[in-house]
């Protein structure tokens, strides 16, 4: 499988709150970029595992992949629960073979009063 699929999946693993797919698909000493946690990976986990619960309806849907390398960036449109405008977020996984070995993600909130009518996506 191409690293662009299965950086697709981590993330959709991510959102259903797989833990276990999740943790198949990094190594041992992947760490994570978020500032909101510590940077170990199952710091990550954990909170993937919390999120998935208190948000069960959550969506992700890809609008874009770039892969370069062993590098993929996924701009896609996520959402936590139904009618939410949700965020516009930029996952960059870098990947050590088939491995999740470092993640970025930053995402931005979608304003429905936004001048540019073009949207975020």
């Amino acid at each position: 499988m191409d690293k662009a699929q299965r950086a697709r999946d981590f993330l959709e693993a991510a959102r259903a709150g797989d833990i276990a797919t999740v943790r198949a698909m990094v190594t041992a000493t992947a760490r994570h970029h978020n500032m909101y946690f510590a940077a170990e990976m199952t710091v990550l986990i954990d909170a993937i595992a919390a999120a998935s619960v208190q948000f069960p309806s959550s969506t992700f849907t890809p609008k874009r992949i770039i892969t370069d390398g062993d590098m993929v960036v996924i701009h896609s449109h996520v959402t936590h629960q139904p009618g939410d405008a949700g965020m516009a977020v930029f996952h960059m996984l870098r990947f050590d073979g088939d491995l999740i070995a470092e993640l970025w993600d930053v995402g931005q909130a979608i304003n429905a009063d936004s001048p540019n009518q073009a949207g975020m996506f």
